[in-house]
């Protein structure tokens, strides 16, 4: 072959782009085994790439993509083209180039099968050129094996994420993106179909010549990379919805549902949708992943490389086995600066070169940059495939039996046999979570009778079952269960859970734009309504603010027959700015004819000034009523005004010598108190961080759940309050950007994609930074969780609070 250059671009914009990309934007390496880092190609030999692979006689196959968000003023080829490098004289540098083949749109992934086949994918094609490993050139068109029939067209919400199982190498998967909900339909080469729109993202699989296509997992933002481990396990990135931080790394398994619905919005914290795994029905992550998530690539057994376009690195993870899924761990397996953007990976034949795809520039349009690097290693890379490791498929008495299994693998299992044929009376299953399932597999059955069960599940004692009918009902506009459903809201102790999800259908049903929770018009007829049951007002109430309810009218609500309705009418005083707030806030607090936990309430809200308020408190920290006396003591010791002796406590950060000390304590822990120690403004501060049951700020986890968690216990609570550096989720490590003006913001990242990137500030605000403005940015290791919080506690006050958060166990 002869070395060809792009003679289609100019010769102005070449001399820029090399200008500003080169040989010496040097990566850095994190990992052992990684001997030497080189530029294989660069513009304006490659431009944009996307797919990337690797033949077995080494030449290097790569997209190159001149259709992504093309700007008007763009010079290059009409289409995108695949690209052929050669290094003929063994340095590890491309000397020669050239065109397999152009004429696509929207290119994504690439991938060779075993057989010399060369797989390529669009955004709404999957294409297999034929023994492309034996060729110079295509002879041809490629095949088309899969088509998407849509209207879909943003560039890469579609399909990529091509793998094929290296011990079972017959069958092709590939992923697909939320398609920005739009409706679809696959058609694969025998005819056989699949449509949807609006559920979000699915992984699909095929026979290597299109025939045979199935459906796998539904539920995904952007499944854009996928690759098998050694042992059969698939797995893939997820890049996340707008606002919903981790991208995540999943665990493909048959019939997953991982909770993202595009038809309820954007934003991915929607109450009938799941990022975690939350929903009855739905599976988590194995483990956060880098900010815009692409490819990904096994690095030998147990490991996995992820390509994190957003942090300019690539990350190792190590997976480990857990029931029928997996966890892992990260770490930084290379990093660069801003103008590396990684995208698809290839190893060589015998694995000892990685090579990695650079899209260069975070700018989403085409802009004439990229890079392809090579990644020598020290020792080869062991792909050999191993023992299979995949769970066995159940029986159906196996099924049943694990509907409410804790592991939600075997969950997600038993409900895909269970739907194939549901029998039984789902009425004589006792436990709550298997009763739950149960009914998400008969949703999913599809058979006729199905829907007709929906007002029973609407009626069922547990709150799971009636969750998943709500659903049912929202998913698919079942209007003829409307008033059935509505009437869920006068259940005795309803959650604030499922008020969210019968008000959301509601909005559903309506064709409302969806909403992440109840709206203003929906609440003021449900707390104006004097029938209506006091917990379903009172959680009216809750979600309402100064802006919905006026002062005076929340000091009204103070002197309801209810007490839930006074509580949070308090609550809602306490988080009010205005000086009228505080004003109804001492005269509740100095009732004596209110109950003494409204009371404290009160002074809890009092607590923000305890200056101002110092009178007051003083006086009610000689109440008759020690809750009262307590709280007015708590916040003048808090705000510094009032000295008080603390009881000693472990002086070391050790967990079992600190849950040993609350063990030994007189008494029982108060859930109201431990609640009051979570909110208060000035003592352990933990609301200004964590929101809990729909209060305080979400900059770090939302605590609501924690207490359902496998393996949460007092101890686990005390360890990762002691010791709050020595495990940070990826998610809620900070980053520092720094300004082109000197300046500089910390915060966690929300999204780097488009021309912004938006970050969640440690104040629980969100900014964006235009990223012409940013010089460079880094993942900060630490916490902002300071050590220490514990200190100024009480033991019988710490005690409350890990109650608290422990309520439900």
């Amino acid at each position: 072959m002869s070395p060809l250059r792009p003679l289609s671009f100019c010769a102005a914009f070449s001399i820029a782009w090399i200008s500003n990309v080169s040989a010496n934007e040097a990566l850095v390496p994190h990992h052992p085994n990684i001997a030497r880092i080189s530029v294989f190609a660069e513009n304006p030999d490659i431009v944009t790439p996307t797919g990337i692979a690797v033949a077995p006689d080494g030449r290097v196959f790569v997209l190159e993509n001149h259709t992504h968000q093309r700007p008007p003023r763009y010079v290059g080829p009409a289409k995108d083209r695949l690209l052929v490098f050669e290094d003929t004289d063994g340095d590890g540098a491309m000397d020669e180039r050239s065109i397999f083949y152009e004429g696509f749109e929207f290119t994504t992934d690439l991938l060779f099968a075993q057989n010399g086949d060369l797989y390529a994918t669009t955004r709404a094609d999957v294409f297999r050129f034929p023994n492309a490993a034996d060729l110079d050139k295509a002879s041809g068109d490629p095949e088309l094996i899969v088509h998407c029939e849509t209207e879909g067209v943003y560039p890469h919400d579609g399909i990529s994420g091509l793998a094929i199982d290296p011990g079972n190498p017959d069958w092709l998967y590939f992923g697909f993106g939320e398609n920005l909900g739009f409706d679809y339909t696959f058609i694969g080469s025998d005819g056989k179909r699949f449509s949807g729109g609006g559920e979000g993202g699915s992984s699909y699989r095929c026979r290597l010549d299109g025939t045979g296509l199935e459906k796998l997992s539904t539920g995904h933002w952007n499944l854009f990379g996928m690759t098998f481990d050694l042992k059969g396990n698939l797995f893939a990135t997820d890049n996340d919805p707008s606002s919903t931080p981790p991208n995540r790394l999943l665990n493909i398994v048959n019939g997953g549902d991982y909770g993202f619905e595009f038809r309820y919005g954007r934003s991915g914290r929607h109450p009938l949708t799941s990022w975690t795994g939350e929903n009855p029905g739905t599976l988590g992550m194995v483990a956060p992943v880098g900010e815009a998530a692409c490819g990904i690539i096994s690095f030998g057994p147990g490991q996995a490389l992820v390509a994190s376009w957003g942090d300019n690195r690539v990350y190792l993870h190590t997976l480990k086995r857990e029931g029928r899924g997996f966890s892992a761990t990260r770490e930084i397996f290379l990093s660069g600066s801003n103008l590396f953007r990684p995208v698809h990976f290839s190893y060589n034949k015998d694995a000892t070169v990685l090579y990695l795809s650079d899209w260069a520039k975070s700018d989403y349009p085409v802009h004439g940059l990229g890079r392809i690097w090579r990644i020598e290693l020290k020792e080869p890379i062991d792909l050999t495939p191993l023992s299979r490791d995949v769970p066995a498929e159940m029986t159906y008495a196996e099924a049943f039996e694990n509907l409410g299994s804790s592991d939600p693998y075997a969950r997600t299992e038993a409900v895909r046999v269970v739907a194939l044929n549901p029998k039984g009376d789902w009425r004589k299953i006792d436990d709550p979570l298997a009763r739950a399932h149960y009914a998400v597999a008969l949703r999913r059955s599809g058979k006729e009778y199905a829907a007709t069960q929906i007002p029973d599940l609407l009626e069922d004692p547990y709150e799971s079952v009636c969750f998943v009918a709500t659903k049912w009902i929202s998913d698919e506009k079942i209007v003829d269960y409307r008033s059935q459903m509505m009437e869920q809201l006068n259940r005795p102790n309803l959650s604030r859970k499922l008020m969210f999800a019968i008000l959301t259908a509601q909005q559903r049903l309506d064709e409302a734009r969806p909403s992440d929770q109840p709206t203003p018009a929906q609440l003021h007829p449900i707390l104006n309504d004097q029938t209506k049951p006091a917990r379903l007002r009172a959680l009216a109430l809750s979600l309402m603010n100064e802006d919905t309810v006026a002062v005076d009218s929340l000091a009204a609500y103070t002197r309801d027959p209810s007490q839930e309705i006074r509580l949070e009418a308090v609550r809602n005083l306490a988080s009010s700015q205005k000086a009228d707030a505080q004003t109804a806030l001492v005269s509740v607090a100095t009732d004596t004819s209110q109950f003494p936990n409204i009371r404290a309430e009160a002074i809890l809200g009092l607590a923000t000034n305890p200056t101002a308020n110092k009178a007051t408190l003083e006086s009610l920290s000689e109440d008759r009523n020690a809750i009262v006396a307590t709280e007015a003591l708590r916040a003048l010791a808090a705000g510094g005004l009032k000295a008080r002796t603390l009881s000693p406590k472990p002086n070391v950060p050790d967990a079992t010598q600190w849950a040993s000390m609350l063990d030994a304590l007189p008494g029982e822990a108060d859930l109201d108190a431990g609640r009051r120690i979570f909110f208060h403004p000035k003592l352990a501060t933990c609301a200004t961080c964590h929101e809990m049951e729909g209060r305080g700020r979400r900059v770090g986890p939302d605590l609501t759940t924690i207490n359902r968690q496998a393996g949460v216990d007092d101890e686990w609570l005390l360890t990762h309050i002691l010791s709050p550096a020595e495990t940070i989720a990826p998610q809620y490590q900070p980053w520092q950007i720094h300004l082109k003006d000197g300046s500089s913001k910390m915060g966690f990242v929300l999204r780097k994609g488009g021309i912004r990137e938006a970050y969640l500030g440690i104040d629980g605000n969100e900014f964006a930074v235009s990223k012409p403005n940013i010089k460079r940015t880094e993942e900060l290791p630490i916490t902002i969780m300071p050590p220490g919080l514990l200190a100024p506690l009480q033991p019988t006050e710490i005690r409350d609070l890990i109650a608290y958060l422990l309520k439900e166990k």
